[in-house]
């Protein structure tokens, strides 16, 4: 499915150095700048800079820099070079697009558990329960997904519902929930969720 900057709540400036301005590598980014746009709340922008490097005769290596502006921090940075190859291999760029955004997103996932949890006094996801509001449940893909109070977007499968079920959930509602151990396709996800009788914080 096409991706535009429409489609992100986070501003993406996509800059290309030593090569031609190129749609499939814009789609790219942006389509990866969706790993990034579950973080909106903390981030001010996102720079990309594709720079291809042409040192070696009939040879080129694509660079690919994210910086992420997040107020109150030196800008976040994340590099990935591919090999030097002979003709445009898109599987190759992709790929290092791929693991720069993969970077990136970890970085601020970082950044934002160690500064913003404790900011906004939140118990940490990873040290037990925490709350979040329900934001969109899928009753025919069977998942739904959850904003945490420091802003992060969380999925979760119906099996993670405890105590009733997906259906039970809808939009707005107050859950408490643990984070998973391990990201799940679609980045972090949310398990032993369980809604919060009367939708308020004790």
């Amino acid at each position: 499915m096409a991706v535009n900057d429409a489609d992100l709540r986070i501003p993406v400036d996509i800059t290309f150095h030593g090569m031609e301005s190129s749609d499939h590598l814009r789609h790219q980014v942006l389509k990866q700048a969706q790993k990034l746009d579950r973080f909106h709340k903390h981030i001010t922008n996102v720079r990309v800079v594709l720079d291809a490097d042409h040192k070696q005769v009939d040879k080129s290596t694509l660079h690919c820099k994210v910086e992420v502006s997040i107020p109150g921090t030196d800008t976040l940075v994340a590099q990935k070079e591919d090999r030097p190859h002979e003709a445009v291999n898109h599987a190759d760029q992709y790929s290092v697009i791929n693991e720069a955004f993969e970077v990136a997103g970890r970085r601020v996932n970082a950044y934002i558990d160690k500064h913003f949890d404790h900011q906004h006094k939140q118990p940490h996801p990873a040290a037990g329960q925490a709350r979040g509001t329900i934001t969109r449940v899928d009753s025919e893909r069977r998942h739904g997904m959850l904003e945490t109070h420091a802003g992060q977007s969380l999925f979760f499968q119906d099996t993670a519902v405890k105590g009733e079920t997906l259906d039970d959930l809808e939009p707005g509602m107050e859950v408490s929930y643990a984070l998973a151990e391990a990201e799940g396709a679609y980045g972090p996800e949310a398990k032993e969720i369980t809604r919060v009788i009367g939708g308020k914080t004790d």
